[in-house]
């Protein structure tokens, strides 16, 4: 066990590290900002005139709605009283020589439109004016406040461009020497994880590689790997028609009359489309209990008190003995642990290999898994774990609302209290998330003392970026440019590596997706006539379309600062011009792919890689 195990991990959070983290988030925020040379107090400044400016547009612009509000109302009177001075007219030329005389009408009209004008004048003489001036000085102090804004964006403009994408791991790495990040998922850890491990790249055409991100704990390997998916649900679709009938009664006295009935018919038809959503999750190699195979579901006990739990465990002893029982009497293997609140609440009852079970499972990692299903903050027992092998799964409900793909604009900002608060926010909850998706694994100590021999595996990755980075970035290019001309879906993005060219892969992006026809089919439904009717029901069918453009992709090693400057030279405008589809280019922890124009040849291919100089060359 090293120095920086982590033998009690929901202890070890709450006591040091949330706090340690933080501290370290702050810490990171302040020598950005140092490093960046930015002044501080004159953003403040300029931030609060910012902000004291919008303030005082929005005071002006509820003033001028306000008198806005008296000019529609004071033109609504005057329509009023014209309507009034007409009625007015009217009953005077219809005098019939009862009543008021039809003279006073005549004068009481006069009275409206003279009424009329004067609201007309005072609206063109007197509101407008102040409508104006109000306006004016909305404006006015608008643009001082845009003036400021820009002062605040130009301000910051040196931190906004020192964010890069791996401060998260740098920041962890200042928490816990335990856990460690990569920069990107490279072939030799892929390699690694899959002819050790198993680990399968991605194929099926309905699940796309949004991002990975990949780690280890003292060297065993893992990745968060969040996938975009679709598969086809049901929906119902509905239409209808109006049907109308006759028919006659007789009264009480013996007479017929004729009745008029109508009924909207409804029909419906099931059809399947097209659904789509994302998931999370991490995926462990270790190879502590080799052989064990089992899978914990959340129990969400996170809001029940202890009285409630204590009858779950109750009930859940009983269905466990009886388990045992059953799997005794015909010979299979299956033994109750000595811990019952442990065995029910993690409900690993499918486990295959009790010997192996309990040498993952001792006494400290029983505790550790208890106090981690039972808590209350942050997220209780919320996840699954899943253990296959030397495969060991986490899927949890929180990670599903984390967004682990650390872009660097997010932190762009004008304000440097807001940018801050923001920041530290954002590693906060990285930290907080990735953590808990790690505990389950942390809670058991075999797992860190078991570090993975080195592998030498035999046949090299066939390219030199892993299918998994290849389809990340393929995710990173505006959909509309790669999706086909007839598609009515979104798009799942798959990356079919095609040769290698130098240093860069060249990589077919297919997007898949669905075209819509329409169709109508009638459906019979019994109206209240006793007759049947065909109701039509308009419906879509989904038909798979599939459009395909050429990208290429390679390691660049530099960071972003470096890759802008190297965006300037000669040979990438010139590269982007000849050969790029749409001037489409992406950079991302390193990691350079660029949109293809199509058959371009080895020699078009190859200028690729010299258009950005890799760190360490001339």
């Amino acid at each position: 066990m090293t120095d920086d195990s982590i033998l009690e991990p929901l202890d070890k959070y709450n006591n040091l590290l949330k706090k340690l983290h933080h501290e370290n988030s702050e810490k990171y925020f302040d020598d950005l900002v140092k490093k960046s040379g930015i002044n501080v107090l004159e953003n403040k400044t300029t931030v609060k005139k910012y902000q004291s400016e919008l303030s005082l547009a929005k005071t002006w612009e509820k003033k001028e709605n306000s008198i806005r509000g008296v000019k529609v109302f004071l033109i609504l009177l005057a329509i009023g009283l014209v309507f009034a001075g007409l009625i007015f007219i009217y009953k005077g030329v219809s005098y019939s020589g009862n009543g008021i005389p039809g003279w006073l009408w005549y004068i009481f009209s006069g009275v409206t439109f003279v009424g009329t004008i004067g609201i007309f004048v005072s609206i063109k003489k007197k509101v407008n004016k102040v409508i104006q001036t109000r306006k004016a000085n909305k404006e006015k102090h608008l643009e001082a406040a845009n003036q400021q804004l820009k002062a605040a964006w130009d301000q910051m403009a040196c931190l906004n461009s020192s964010y890069d994408w791996n401060i998260p791991a740098k920041i962890l790495d200042s928490t816990t020497k335990l856990i460690k990040l990569d920069d990107f998922f490279d072939c030799d850890k892929y390699e690694y994880l899959h002819e050790k491990y198993n680990l399968e790249e991605i194929t099926d055409t309905h699940t796309s590689v949004n991002y990975v991100q990949s780690g280890s704990i003292v060297g065993n390997p893992f990745i968060v790997l969040n996938t975009y998916n679709q598969n086809m649900v049901n929906h119902t679709y509905s239409g209808s028609i109006v049907i109308h009938w006759t028919t006659t009664q007789r009264d009480s006295k013996g007479n017929t009359r004729t009745v008029h009935h109508s009924q909207t018919l409804v029909a419906t038809l099931v059809k399947p489309v097209p659904n789509y959503y994302y998931d999370t999750r991490l995926i462990y190699g270790c190879d502590a209990a080799p052989n064990l195979s089992f899978g914990h579901e959340p129990m969400y006990i996170k809001n029940k008190s202890e009285k409630q739990i204590e009858k779950i465990v109750k009930k859940g002893t009983k269905e466990f003995e009886k388990k045992e029982e059953k799997a005794t009497s015909s010979g299979k293997n299956f033994t109750m642990m000595a811990n019952n609140e442990f065995d029910v609440l993690f409900n690993g009852d499918d486990r295959d290999n009790e010997v192996e079970f309990r040498v993952l499972f001792t006494p400290l990692a029983q505790t550790n898994m208890l106090k981690l299903l039972k808590s209350k903050e942050p997220y209780g027992d919320d996840f699954y774990f899943y253990k296959r092998k030397c495969l060991n799964y986490v899927i949890s409900s929180h990670s599903q609302n984390i967004d682990y793909h650390c872009d660097p604009t997010r932190f762009y900002n004008y304000d440097i209290n807001d940018a801050k608060n923001k920041f530290v926010e954002y590693n906060d909850t990285f930290f907080k998330g990735l953590y808990f998706d790690l505990a389950p694994l942390l809670s058991i100590p075999a797992y860190q003392q078991v570090k993975t021999h080195e592998y030498i595996y035999n046949t090299p990755y066939r390219a030199n970026i892993t299918s998994f980075e290849q389809e990340s970035l393929a995710n990173r290019f505006d959909k509309n440019v790669l999706k086909h001309n007839e598609s009515a879906t979104d798009v799942i993005i798959k990356a079919r590596f095609e040769k290698k060219s130098g240093l860069s892969d060249v990589v077919n992006i297919e997007a898949h997706s669905f075209k819509a026809i329409e169709h109508v089919d009638f459906v019979s439904k019994l109206g209240g006539d006793g007759r049947m009717h065909a109701v039509p029901v308009k419906w879509y069918e989904y038909v798979p379309v599939v459009k395909t453009t050429p990208m290429q992709i390679q390691n660049s090693k530099l960071n972003m600062s470096e890759y802008k400057e190297n965006k300037n030279n000669d040979k990438f405008s010139q590269f982007m011009s000849q050969y790029s589809k749409n001037s489409a280019i992406i950079y991302e922890r390193g990691l350079v792919a660029a949109l293809l124009a199509d058959n371009l040849s080895d020699d078009a291919l190859d200028k690729f890689n010299s258009i950005i100089k890799r760190k360490g060359e001339n």
